[in-house]
């Protein structure tokens, strides 16, 4: 048994595939969020800052955190830096949109904050874990 486990340990064991994974995985779908607001617009965004008070060309900053952020990791160009970005956007899209029911669970069990945090914590992880040696810049 202990051979298979080894046997299936080194089979699997391959680091930079993961990251490159990961890191084109988390910022192609953040990346899907960016585009979508790039053709429909921030409105909605632009509701929820103003409605704190603040001001509606805040909203413009998304572009930062779902377009040029997920094409940093997802070329591995400065994808630590990327990452971190899209964990601020994640942050902000938890303080902007969750912060109400950020204790909540939905009808069937799951956190309701849970699809902004899986990209939270993947940012989180592609941030500590770097790009990986298939990346353009790797770190």
């Amino acid at each position: 048994m202990n051979a298979l486990v080894e046997k299936t340990n080194q089979w699997l064991s391959h680091p930079d595939a993961a990251k490159f994974i990961l890191r084109v995985g988390f910022g192609a779908m953040m990346l899907l969020h960016g585009i979508h607001k790039a053709m429909h617009g921030t409105g909605f965004i632009e509701g929820l800052f103003v409605d704190l008070g603040l001001p509606a060309w805040f909203a413009y900053s998304v572009f930062i955190g779902e377009i040029l952020a997920p094409l940093m990791m997802i070329l591995g160009w400065y994808s630590r830096i990327g990452a971190v970005l899209i964990v601020g956007t994640s942050v902000v899209v938890i303080g902007l949109v969750h912060l109400g029911d950020f204790f909540t669970l939905s009808k069937v069990g799951g956190w309701i904050v849970e699809d902004i945090a899986v990209y939270l914590f993947a940012g989180i992880a592609v941030a500590f874990l770097g790009s990986g040696k298939y990346a353009v810049k790797p770190d």
